[in-house]
């Protein structure tokens, strides 16, 4: 049995207890409400039949007073009779239900009939002046007797409706005990059958789940668990479950530990590729400084010579001038001279300048790994400012127009650093303008939702160009050292966005570029938002 359906029968027991015990609380409380509304019926019934008396008395006192008096002008008019014949009425409705009642409240109307007669005839002798005779009247007790009918009448009705109400109350009463009882009856019944399931049902499972339990610890803690429990509930599927996850953690365990023996071997094996690697670095960057220091004395010693031979060219040139020579001697010589001579000259110049570009390069890019950081958080609008404002004469230049837009976000890193960044990619855009058209040139930033594609941490800058553009063979070669694309467009030794991507990436950020020959180019720059938390 599952243990839905034990939980169900648990359930639909004392439930089913209960719904008797509520269905007889229902009917107790049907009873009650009976009961009060009767009571309250009597109550209203007698509350309404004393009003109807305190009318007739009151005209009887005034018929008295305007006989003695001889005032007929105090005696009441036919709203009186109206308003006791509504107050009637309002009784007769109350009492439709009992016949007997009807039948004294028909008397009692009858009786106010009469009395008003009596009334409507003293009234008129009273008015003819015939008041002796109305006196002899009131001594026959002619007008006392048909009030004194109507108050025995009235008070036999209300009698009646104090019994009834009476025995309303007491009914009442005792359907308001009998309700006590069974809600009483409802309380103690529903815990004793609940406590009586509940017990049988905890008697059943108890057990096993103590086994189920102590099995839950022993595979938390490692050690082996107990045999499977009986059953074919949950318990049991629990427990199955339970001592498959043990043979495949025990498996898994075993696995584990054989990865983590493997995962430490490769660690220490690339521990050791990492320990080379920074050797090697070091030794090419030792290596770049030497050959870069040991090239330098040459081609200084070189661009010495170049230019002493400059001099020798030109002071041979005068000598040639002032040689008693046939002009065609002369002139075969000026021309082996500055045709061959300085010619040469001037390539081995340009390759000494060419050469030396690209040391400084190489100690540039040497450098840029070895630069210590000083970060702080940026204000990139104000270093955006400076760039185009240093770059200012060659933006007139090529004339072109630089927006900046407003509220960059402040980045964190070293101020020369992500200058240098942002100067190197301005300046490319200014130097590859395309001068067919008007060049335009953006520099902003990504919204913090389209931010996050280079990290949550990151905000990325853009400067965005209207120019040559890039061509797709080329995109995966833009940040290799010494690589140029448009080497007619700018001097340049080719390695500005190598050490950009150098910088960048040391910041912990990222750089990209999104390009079309012939449109323009967009390089993005992803850096930190804010300072690293440890």
């Amino acid at each position: 049995m599952r243990l839905l359906t034990k939980g169900l029968l648990i359930v639909a027991i004392p439930s089913l207890f209960e719904v008797l015990l509520l269905g007889a609380l229902f009917k107790s409380q049907a009873d009650a409400e009976d009961a009060e509304r009767w009571a309250s019926h009597s109550l209203q019934v007698m509350n309404k039949a004393a009003e109807l008396r305190e009318p007739m008395l009151l005209e009887a006192a005034r018929i008295r007073n305007a006989v003695l008096l001889d005032q007929p002008d105090t005696l009441s008019r036919g709203d009186l009779w109206a308003d006791i014949e509504v107050r009637a009425g309002e009784l007769a409705r109350l009492v439709a239900d009992n016949p007997v009642q009807g039948d004294t409240l028909r008397a009692v109307h009858e009786s106010i009939a009469r009395y008003r007669a009596w009334d409507d005839g003293a009234r008129q002798r009273l008015m003819r002046g015939q008041r002796d005779d109305l006196i002899r009247q009131l001594r026959d007790e002619q007008g006392p007797h048909r009030l004194s009918e109507f108050l025995v009448l009235l008070g036999n009705f209300i009698s009646e409706e104090r019994r009834l109400g009476a025995a309303r109350q007491q009914r009442l009463q005792e359907a308001r005990h009998s309700q006590t009882w069974l809600l009483v009856l409802a309380v103690l019944g529903s815990i004793v059958t609940a406590a009586l399931a509940s017990l049988a049902f905890t008697r059943s499972i108890s057990s096993r789940i103590a086994v189920l339990t102590a099995n839950a610890r022993h595979l938390a803690d490692g050690q082996p668990l107990a045999a499977r429990v009986g059953g074919n509930d949950e318990i049991c599927l629990l427990d199955d479950a339970l001592h498959r996850s043990h043979e495949r953690l025990t498996e898994a365990a075993r696995q584990a530990q054989g990865y983590r023996e493997e995962l430490e071997q490769r660690a220490r094996e690339l521990a050791d590729v990492n320990s080379d690697l920074r050797q090697q670095t070091q030794d090419n960057e030792m290596f770049i400084y030497s050959v870069s220091h040991d090239l330098r004395s040459p081609l200084v010693n070189l661009q010495g010579f170049s230019k002493e031979i400059g001099h020798a060219t030109h002071e041979l040139l005068n000598e040639v001038d002032r040689l008693t020579l046939p002009e065609p001697d002369r002139q075969r010589l000026r021309a082996l001279v500055e045709d061959d001579l300085q010619a040469s000259l001037r390539f081995i110049q340009n390759a000494v300048t060419r050469s030396s570009g690209i040391i400084d390069a190489m100690l540039r890019l040497s450098r840029a790994g070895r630069v210590e950081y000083q970060p702080v958080m940026l204000d990139m609008h104000a270093i955006v400012q400076r760039i185009v404002a240093a770059m200012s004469g060659s933006i007139r230049t090529k004339s072109a127009r630089v927006d900046i837009e407003p509220d960059l976000p402040p980045a964190y890193g070293d101020p020369t650093s992500v200058e240098q960044v942002l100067g190197n990619l301005v300046g490319n855009a200014v130097n590859y303008l395309d001068p067919s058209r008007p060049g335009h040139i953006i520099i902003g930033h990504l919204p913090q939702p389209d931010s996050v594609v280079a990290a949550p941490s990151l905000v990325t800058y853009f400067v965005r160009d209207n120019g040559l553009g890039i061509p797709a063979a080329y995109m995966d070669k833009m940040f290799i050292a010494f690589q140029r694309l448009h080497g007619n467009a700018a001097k340049g030794e080719g390695i500005g966005l190598a050490l950009v991507k150098r910088v960048v990436e040391r910041h912990g950020g990222r750089i990209w570029v999104e390009s079309v020959e012939g449109q323009g180019s967009c390089f993005y720059v992803a850096l930190p938002a804010r300072p690293p938390v440890f």
